[in-house]
């Protein structure tokens, strides 16, 4: 690893972000100002590269010198590891992205609603439902659904905001996605029984525990 420190314009292309990361041998680049980072995996994820090139940025950041390790000396199955590595982090990405199809799908199946649909319905009461919790515990849901929707309800941990009811989250379903009181009513159980069915049941007490009464039967007790 560089001694200095290595950032990057927020401006700048990928590119100039691979280059830095080749150049330095590291796979995580503060932005210049304290907003962020650039990391390989971000790249890995977001598919912004090819294999060819990230590949590339595994070899520099093994041939920089580091302890017991002169610059430029690679482990003999150095080349291996790093074409491992990054199919390991495609495969990873599949698996994540089957996950959220796979929960997606049963909210469509579970409300009727088109797949975009579902999914902006899932993202508003999964938002809500966290922000009436307090931070810790929301981040303990958060933890427990798949990785593609923890990304977007990172913000969502930050309650508990007690302005959040069944009635607000409702309201917002219906004025969102244009439903009838009744509709987003049904909507919203049945989102809950798609959470309680990817979390544990552990996971559902605990959330219990923290919902006002009138939200505790969003999540009724299952015998």
């Amino acid at each position: 690893m560089s001694e200095e420190v290595v950032t990057s314009e927020i401006s700048a292309d990928l590119d100039q972000v691979v280059g830095l990361m080749q150049q330095h041998g590291i796979r995580r680049i503060p932005l210049s100002r304290p907003v962020g980072l650039v990391t390989f995996d971000d790249l890995v994820v977001d598919s912004s590269l090819s294999l060819e090139t990230l590949r590339g940025i595994v070899t520099a950041q093994l041939e920089v010198e580091a302890p017991h390790k002169p610059a430029g000396m690679l482990h003999p199955s150095a080349g291996m590891t790093a074409q491992s590595r990054t199919r390991a982090l495609m495969r990873a990405k599949a698996r994540a992205e089957a996950t959220y199809g796979r929960m997606l799908q049963a909210m469509a199946d579970a409300t009727g609603l088109e797949r975009n649909s579902a999914e902006r319905a899932l993202l508003i009461a999964c938002c809500m439902l966290c922000r009436r919790l307090a931070p810790g515990e929301a981040q303990h849901l958060i933890a427990q659904l798949p990785s593609l929707l923890q990304q977007q309800l990172d913000q969502c941990a930050d309650g508990p905001d007690r302005a959040v009811s069944t009635e607000a989250i409702e309201d917002k379903l219906s004025r969102s996605l244009g439903l009838a009181p009744e509709s987003a009513s049904e909507i919203l159980r049945a989102i809950c029984r798609v959470i309680a069915e990817n979390v544990s049941e552990g996971q559902i007490q605990e959330v219990r525990g923290q919902l006002p009464d009138e939200m505790k039967a969003l999540f009724p007790i299952t015998a």
